[in-house]
């Protein structure tokens, strides 16, 4: 298990998603590998070959699914890392567009080189507020994947810069203030400098969705909409933090995952929760009685030695009418031990 998702973490810093692929049922329970499209990027030593099998079956499941390959049922996931809102500038726009970023559940960075655009006081929503000037910032920045960069200083000349860093590094989506005479005057200039236009025709510019906005505020929304629409064009799931970081972590501790779920219970396949001699470490799987079970249950198995385990639980109606469903519903949780 512990291996399995130390790779994931380093994975994920360098994919824009990584597949998962985890035998819950069967001959082979507890066997997990993790592939993108082009193939198995990791498996553990001598399944390599197992691997790439269940990989040509469910390459193109959906995540949260489950299938079954050989007496094996396995439950799929594709992972993506936390997205990541870096917002370069620090005026107006960027105001909303940062409380935006937060509500939608970003880490949020927000860059400026005027000490009195970048403050914590300004920004106080901002997981990070960096000062300094546009040909230095990027230092600060991890240079992942997950990054979703928006162009908006306080001038031409500054934005072409910033693009023109960003284009060197890895991201999801690249926007660009301006009009459409600036956009097009600045992608020439990158074409003219042997930026590819691949890489020039990715560039959202003009950015944001076009619904009219007029004011910083309709302007943040419509960029804040164009960002979601490219985010859900490749559905995946993010992994807490600090459930991974609990994965990874050296110590005797237990996972518990939801692999099925029938009716009205909370949490959907996929939720999961670490708990250690201390108790629950790290999420939920839905709080309440069958939480509160499943983290004994995480506990006993611990205790035990046992490295696998799967369970059923119901949540009883007088559970649901508490958390505001009509009826219950039942989760299918696998248990493993590190």
């Amino acid at each position: 298990m512990r291996e399995a998702y130390r790779q994931l973490k380093r994975l994920l810093r360098e994919k824009d998603w990584v597949g998962s692929g985890l035998i819950y049922d069967g001959p082979k329970q507890g066997m997990q590998f993790l592939w993108q499209e082009t193939g198995v990027l990791w498996a553990p030593p001598g399944d390599r070959e197992y691997a790439e099998k269940m990989f040509m079956e469910i390459n193109d499941r959906k995540s949260g699914s489950v299938c079954e390959i050989g007496g094996n049922k396995i439950f799929t996931e594709r992972f993506g890392m936390r997205p990541r809102l870096v917002v370069l500038g620090g005026g107006h726009i960027s105001l909303s567009l940062v409380k935006l970023g937060r509500l939608l559940g970003f880490h949020v960075t927000v860059a400026d080189d005027r000490p009195e655009f970048a403050h914590g006081e300004r920004f106080p929503e901002a997981d990070r507020v960096l000062c300094g000037s546009f040909d230095h910032i990027f230092r600060e920045i991890p240079d992942v994947p997950a990054n979703y960069y928006v162009v908006v200083t306080r001038g031409h000349q500054a934005d072409e810069l910033c693009v023109r860093q960003i284009l060197k590094r890895k991201y999801a989506y690249l926007g660009m203030i301006g009009s459409k005479t600036k956009a097009a005057k600045t992608k020439e200039n990158l074409l003219a400098d042997g930026f590819s236009e691949e890489q020039v025709d990715g560039i959202h510019a003009p950015i944001g969705l076009k619904i009219g906005a007029v004011t910083p505020e309709e302007i943040a929304v419509c960029i804040a909409a164009e960002i979601i629409q490219e985010k859900n064009s490749m559905p995946v799931e993010t992994i807490e933090e600090s459930v991974l970081e609990a994965l990874c972590a050296d110590g005797h501790r237990a996972m518990a995952l939801i692999v099925e779920k029938t009716g009205s219970a909370p949490r959907e396949a996929g939720a999961r929760m670490v708990v250690g001699d201390g108790g629950i470490l790290a999420g939920t799987i839905g709080g309440g009685a069958a939480e509160h079970q499943a983290a004994i249950r995480c506990l006993q198995i611990v205790k035990e030695g046992k490295a696998f385990d799967t369970q059923t639980f119901v949540l009883r109606r007088e559970e649901s009418a508490s958390l505001g469903m009509i009826c219950g519903g039942e989760y299918f949780v696998y248990f493993e031990m590190e």
